[in-house]
């Protein structure tokens, strides 16, 4: 029975680990995108009516773009984190 118990406990670690990872990750991104993102422009951008990002994939490139055009010193997972804060608060791809 304490094996049970024991794993049960392992997996529901594991989880509460995975949903910490995640909040952190939306927080990050959130501040990247706080620090660099809205010097150029306003969020209004992601909620125009004829905005150019209609999939996950075009939102990455285009996060690309701005990272690359404004040369911010960005790593791999700031990007990543930014594309990520980015679809759950405005386009939920």
């Amino acid at each position: 029975m304490t094996y049970k118990i024991l794993l049960g406990l392992i997996l529901f670690s594991g989880i509460a680990q995975a949903s910490d990872i995640k909040q952190d990750m939306m927080k990050h991104g959130k501040d990247v995108h706080q620090n660099h993102c809205l010097k150029c422009h306003t969020d209004t951008v992601y909620t125009r009516e004829n905005r150019i990002v209609k999939s996950i994939e075009a939102l990455g490139k285009q996060v690309r773009v701005c990272r690359d055009n404004t040369n911010a010193p960005w790593f791999n997972e700031d990007t990543d984190a930014v594309i990520n804060f980015l679809n759950k608060k405005y386009y939920r791809f």
